[in-house]
């Protein structure tokens, strides 16, 4: 399983996206998939052992997450769900 942060704004991914590589993280852009909503059109794919501090990280910096996802691969299929903490 991975985790896919949203954002209101490109300026914000992208962004966040350098804060993340500053501290370290690996992290992935990829283009929002259309079925997950009307937010801005990239977003941020991170591996579960990142996810925490990635958030962290940027919740430190108060870089406002739209939403986060839960991807999971069912009979080769993503599957984006939404995530509760």
């Amino acid at each position: 399983m991975e985790y896919l942060f949203t954002f209101q704004n490109t300026h914000y991914a992208i962004h966040s996206e350098k804060i993340l590589k500053k501290g370290h993280l690996p992290v992935y852009v990829m283009s929002l998939p259309s079925k997950l909503g009307d937010f801005c059109g990239i977003c941020l794919r991170v591996e579960p052992e990142h996810f925490l501090e990635g958030k962290s990280l940027l919740e430190q910096q108060n870089i406002p997450i739209k939403k986060v996802f839960t991807i999971e691969q069912i009979n080769g299929e993503r599957i984006y769900k939404p995530w509760k903490n």
